[in-house]
């Protein structure tokens, strides 16, 4: 019996936070700590940023970054902005979702601001969450990556984050160029739950999507499982994923051989 078999995981995953901080190798901020330690970002893109929990974090995790972020929900981005008031020389905002085509749509809000989703609720994702609901909808602008790319100046963006509770894949669709040309890491949040069938699991969609635009799967975080006492065929219902361009990983195993 090793000893780590009568700690409880949570403790063992606090120990093994502590450990990394202690030994300075890594003091980010959740989700950053799932990101590859050799990036230090200088330009993050937060898609879905929310009231801004993922921004604070990557400005406190990268203290030399500048974040560009797109919130659409016009209550949502209210708070978004005073919350990042503190750092407002290294925000930029954008009041619009990504997706696949320019225009407007309607978003659905629904009770819990970080639920709320272009994508009607799926019933896998009433099912496991009974206290969401949808309670209104919002008139939203839409912008594709790709068409609005040049009005975010010419960097290399070091980390783009993905957080749009089912409408993924057509962030992705409306940003190809952009995408596979000019961003080094992906961090995306996979939501099994938000999926209207077992025909088109969006896991497999997306996973195929960035394999075609040279990315590869380096990480998985954040984990959630569904209650054992719903009545559903879901075990896991959500996941974060880090993705890398094949690229900057051919650089970084040069570098580790070099070491060598």
């Amino acid at each position: 019996m090793q000893y780590t078999d009568s700690i409880p995981p949570i403790l063992q995953k606090i120990v093994k936070r502590l450990k990394r901080i202690l030994n300075r190798s890594d003091l980010r901020i959740h989700p950053f700590d799932s990101v590859p330690l050799e990036i230090e970002a200088r330009w993050i893109l937060d898609v879905g940023a929310n009231i801004g929990a993922v921004a604070e974090a990557a400005l406190r995790s990268y203290p030399e970054s500048h974040i560009i972020c797109f919130e659409p929900v016009e209550a949502t981005f209210e708070v978004l902005r005073n919350r990042l008031e503190p750092y407002s020389d290294r925000v930029t905002l954008i009041n619009k979702a990504l997706s696949d085509t320019n225009g407007t749509c309607e978003i659905n809000i629904t009770s819990f601001h970080g639920a709320n989703s272009i994508e009607a609720q799926s019933q896998f994702h009433k099912d496991l969450n009974p206290h969401v609901v949808e309670v209104s909808k919002e008139t939203i602008a839409l912008v594709r990556l790709d068409d609005v790319a040049d009005q975010l100046g010419d960097h290399e963006i070091d980390v783009m984050k993905i957080d749009v509770e089912g409408h993924e894949l057509k962030v992705l669709k409306g940003g190809i160029e952009f995408i596979k040309n000019r961003v080094d890491t992906i961090i995306i949040e996979i939501s099994l739950m938000r999926d209207e069938s077992w025909e088109h699991q969006s896991v497999a969609e997306i996973f195929s999507f960035l394999n075609g635009l040279g990315f590869r799967l380096v990480n998985l975080f954040d984990f959630h499982h569904a209650t054992p006492s719903r009545d559903t065929n879901l075990m896991c219902v959500q996941v974060d994923c880090v993705f890398r361009h094949i690229s900057k990983l051919s650089r970084s195993n040069r570098a580790i051989a070099e070491k060598h």
